[in-house]
């Protein structure tokens, strides 16, 4: 969904820095599958390691396609000249935050996903 969103929009200016932000997400999100994929046939404790981090990445890009919806209903509001355009240019504002400060977040969800479950796994069940 994410992609054919981006694709219709490639050519829109003021999405394209929320377009960016969309798409390296997603791309993190797609490694993460895969690895989880590939690694969790091998060892299931890789998919109970990596479950919350999926789930936040997941929740990420899914807040980060809702943003990039948002700014392109705001930025057609504005065009047709609504009388809150200072209630869209907010939402441009906020959405622009989120590419930048929150959706960074995906890269670290990504490493913590790769990093696998021997650490998660080191400590017998006594040792709590």
């Amino acid at each position: 969904m994410t992609k054919a969103f981006v694709t219709e929009n490639k050519d829109v200016e003021e999405l394209k820095p929320l377009l960016d932000g969309l798409k390296g997400g997603a791309k993190h999100l797609q490694q993460a599958g895969m690895w989880l994929m590939q690694n969790a046939m091998q060892n299931f404790d890789h998919a109970g390691a990596g479950a919350h981090d999926f789930l936040r990445l997941l929740a990420l890009v899914t807040h980060g396609y809702m943003w990039c919806l948002m700014a392109k209903t705001s930025l057609a509001k504005i065009a047709e000249g609504t009388e809150d355009k200072a209630f869209h240019e907010n939402k441009l504002k906020t959405a622009r935050f989120y590419m930048s400060h929150i959706m960074p977040e995906a890269a670290t969800h990504l490493a913590r996903i790769e990093a696998g479950a021997d650490n998660v796994m080191a400590l017998d069940a006594d040792a709590f």
